[in-house]
């Protein structure tokens, strides 16, 4: 019993480290937009598209600003996939042993 304890809370560290790096992550990523960067041919220059109450909203974006548009749009896209991952290491730390 007792080095089953051992294994469930060295698995349950395990994981609160997890997750601890998850929310670092995140918090280093929160400089974002949501959308996608277009290029437009027709009017020349780029358009950040994005949904707002179900209508699509094009924001005109400005050459200079093109590169941190794309890592911030990058960035949405990461953060997403992190707080896909930090929620379900979130769920495994609920079941296991309840804190001391």
């Amino acid at each position: 019993m007792r080095i089953y304890t051992h294994i469930m809370n060295e698995s349950h560290d395990a994981l609160r480290r997890r997750q601890e790096r998850l929310k670092a992550q995140i918090q280093g990523a929160l400089d974002l937009l949501q959308g996608s960067l277009h290029k437009n041919p027709s009017q020349g220059g780029f358009h950040l598209t994005t949904k707002v109450d179900q209508k699509t909203v094009t924001k005109y974006v400005r050459a200079e600003w093109v590169p941190r548009v794309r890592r911030m749009t990058a960035n949405h896209l990461k953060v997403r996939r992190l707080l896909q991952r930090l929620s379900e290491v979130n769920w495994r730390v609920l079941q296991g042993p309840p804190p001391n």
